[in-house]
């Protein structure tokens, strides 16, 4: 049955009574007295400045616990965007979301903004989209009913209500109303808005406003200043004096000429969310309005009164956030007022001062802060600048969950093969990795940190997984100092992820690699040779002229160590879907061990659960797995005894947690499967080779075995390590051309 043609006329009307609807319930337009009535129904939220207003739009969204090895961080999921479906969120930085946090709970303490918050760091390293999510959560949080925000206009009734008579004399139409503010347009001759969206609580007389919000909030109620000593803006104050000497004093007839609007804050619109290019212009200015013949209604109390409106960046950005992008791009003339501004909260204009109540925050490059720093005018700015450092990412699992989405977003016609997220990642972030610095560290600690190469750094960083070989003592104090190392190498002036590549660089790699011709998807493989063809461009790239200090700083061996690292995953998943090593069957097989050495070292018998005896451990059985690990002869005695002292020093840092042996000894299981692997290369290698020729032809010519193992072998990368038919093609080529079959 077709369904009924849409009514134009019905669904307009639909949309015209939802928008009524909506403009009541945000309480839109309001009389000042209906707006004493929303600040007596939620006065804290009425009595915020935008420094508490800003943190509040952070709590509003909430937090989450993010541990990793170099430190558990609060993750505030305002920078996740989830008001734009998480469009452009910002990946990771927590530590960085943490010190504006801070920032604003410090304005909020003193009351007021006295400082501007300066994120320095090299170019792409998110300090723009970490600006923009901030703008972008306030826009949907002022729609919010605890993000409302309100101002006032003035409004001046039609002569044609007073009956003819101009002016204020002959009230007889308008005495019965008590505010002219849900007048009708055609009842209204002028309305001047307030440019500086000042606080409606700005029209009540200090102390009368103090005492107000004193009662509501409570004597001990910590006020901001912006409305205990602000004051209205100078177009709005010369208004609010002028209606005040004509109605004598009477501050009741004044307040009917004010309508309370809420407003929402936008960037489009430039309303209290505004981004200052480094351009030479003024930040801003005024301009005479009286002249303005759409003002000649104006009752004759105001003819005589010269107005001036301010205008400019500043003045769109009050009661919110004005972002200075590039501030030091700037000669240092265009923001001396900064110093002024932020220590007392002004901004003086020719013929005015303006107070402001707004977050002052830039950005600049790495590079242009050292510089300012050398200058003589440094020493005044510092007191009125906090530097929030934001460095590339070096923890390769969050860079990779970047180019995961950015490759998502960029909707590309071609498949992406597993790993190449993780490849591109890890070489950005080995070449923002820094030498280890060891002074202070013991001589065990000292050695083990020195000797990281840059592979087994971005390891220890990403999954706080201590380099093999090391004593267990000195790899478990290399993890748990981790969060002190990582944070020493960000105090230091040449901080580590001060240089290296970006993740604009990379992403502009990735999709280089994307349309690079004779790959069959975006792979690995065709990331390597985007990524020797970048190296070879050291004239464009700062990072590539760096000199090598040691393994580190050298992008060109970087990728061979990548390959590498690729390889080993891949041959990885090839020998878990060839099922030629499992995972439970070691660790059994690592537990059946561990029990035949606990019973050997204690001199006892163990039962044998097969055939009900008690038996002496399996010396046999234990020298086996002993060789695999490396362990033989004269060490397996102490192997054995470090394997009792390693389970006793767990169970002292875990009373409650029941064995775990993956955990405790997930080293020797991986060396032990490693071991596996070696002894069945050459098996895997000719299923490589069966998968190739299934893969081109279908596979028939092979023996019905061999091809239903590869035709298994096949399904399992598919399904379970989500690879397709192009990536396999590429990924087992590539393997077998660099890890070709020993004779």
């Amino acid at each position: 049955m077709t369904e009924p043609t849409p009514d134009p006329r019905a669904l307009l009307g639909d949309v015209v009574e939802r928008t009524r609807e909506r403009f009541v319930a945000h309480k839109s337009l309001l009389s000042f007295a209906e707006y004493l009535a929303v600040v007596a129904a939620d006065p804290a939220a009425q009595a915020r400045d935008a420094a508490r207003y800003i943190r509040d739009a952070f709590d509003y969204y909430g937090t989450s616990v993010v541990k990793r090895p170099y430190g558990t961080f609060t993750r505030y999921h305002l920078f996740d965007a989830p008001f734009d479906g998480g469009r452009d969120r910002l990946v990771g930085h927590e530590p960085v979301q943490a010190a504006i946090y801070g920032l604003l709970t410090d304005f909020v303490r003193a009351g007021r903004v006295n400082k501007l918050i300066l994120l320095h760091g090299p170019n792409g390293s998110a300090k723009s989209s970490m600006i923009a999510c901030i703008m972008r959560g306030l826009e949907d949080y002022s729609l919010q009913p605890e993000g409302a925000l309100y101002t006032f206009n003035w409004v001046f009734p039609s002569a044609r209500m007073e009956r003819g008579n101009i002016g204020f004399g002959g009230r007889r139409a308008l005495d019965a109303l008590d505010s002219f503010a849900h007048l009708a347009e055609g009842e209204v001759d002028a309305r001047l808005r307030t440019e500086t969206r000042d606080h409606p609580l700005l029209l009540l007389p200090r102390a009368a406003r103090i005492d107000l919000l004193r009662s509501l909030l409570g004597p001990g109620a910590a006020l901001p200043k912006s409305l205990t000593e602000g004051e209205l803006s100078p177009k709005a104050r010369q208004i609010h004096d002028a209606l005040l000497r004509a109605y004598r004093g009477d501050l009741a007839e004044v307040l009917k000429h004010v309508q309370v609007e809420r407003f929402t804050i936008s960037r489009r619109y430039r309303q209290a969310a505004v981004t200052i290019d480094p351009q030479l212009r003024a930040d801003a200015t005024v301009r005479q309005v009286t002249a303005d013949r759409s003002l000649a209604s104006l009752p004759p109390s105001l003819h005589n009164v010269t107005l001036f409106e301010p205008m400019g960046d500043l003045v769109d950005g009050n009661r919110g956030v004005v972002e200075f992008n590039d501030l030091l791009k700037r000669p240092i003339e265009a923001f001396k007022y900064l110093l002024s501004t932020c220590e007392n909260g002004t901004v003086r204009l020719d013929t005015m001062t303006l107070y402001m109540d707004a977050i002052l925050i830039g950005s600049c490059n790495a590079g242009h802060l050292q510089a300012f720093q050398e200058i003589p005018d440094f020493a005044s700015f510092k007191g009125r600048i906090e530097l929030v450092q934001v460095p590339y990412q070096t923890d390769y699992r969050v860079e990779q969950a970047l180019y995961a989405e950015q490759l998502r977003e960029s909707r590309l016609l071609t498949t992406v093969a597993p790993h190449t997220e993780a490849v591109a990642a890890l070489w950005a972030v080995l070449t923002r990795l820094a030498r280890p610095a060891t002074e202070g560290m013991d001589t065990d600690l000292r050695k083990a940190y020195g000797k990281l190469s840059p592979i087994e750094k971005a390891e220890l960083y990403a999954r706080g997984v201590a380099p093999k070989g090391l004593p267990r003592d000195t790899a478990n104090a290399l993890v748990a100092n981790l969060p002190d190392l990582f944070r020493e190498h960000r105090a230091a002036e040449e901080y580590e992820g001060r240089y290296g590549a970006s993740a604009r660089e990379i992403q502009a790699v990735l999709l280089g690699a994307a349309r690079r011709t004779g790959h069959a998807c975006l792979s690995p493989v065709s990331l390597f040779d985007e990524l020797r063809d970048l190296c070879r461009q050291k004239s464009v790239y700062e990072f590539l002229r760096l000199k090598p200090d040691g393994p580190y700083y050298q992008p060109e061996k970087f990728i061979a160590a990548v390959k590498d690292w690729y390889l080993d995953r891949l041959e990885e998943e090839l020998f878990r879907a060839m099922g030629l090593v499992d995972d439970v069957a070691t660790g059994e097989l690592f537990t059946r061990y561990i029990d035949h050495v606990t019973h050997a070292v204690r001199r006892e018998k163990r039962l044998n659960p097969m055939t009900g005896q008690y038996e002496e451990a399996d010396t046999r059985f234990m020298a086996d797995l002993e060789a695999r690990l490396g362990a033989e002869g004269k060490d397996a005695e102490d192997f054995r005894t470090g394997i009792m002292h390693r389970i006793a020093a767990w169970r002292m840092e875990n009373p409650d947690a029941a064995l775990d042996f993956g955990e405790i000894f997930a080293d020797r299981i991986t060396r032990l499967n490693d071991s596996f692997y070696e002894e069945k290369r050459r098996q895997a290698d000719l299923v490589k080779r069966d998968i190739l020729v299934v893969l081109l032809d279908g596979g028939e010519r092979l023996e019905p075995e061999a091809r239903q193992r590869a035709v298994d072998t096949l399904r399992r990368l598919e399904t379970e390590h989500g690879h397709d038919r192009a990536s396999i093609t590429e990924a087992i080529s590539f393997l077998l051309k660099e890890r070709p079959t020993e004779a």
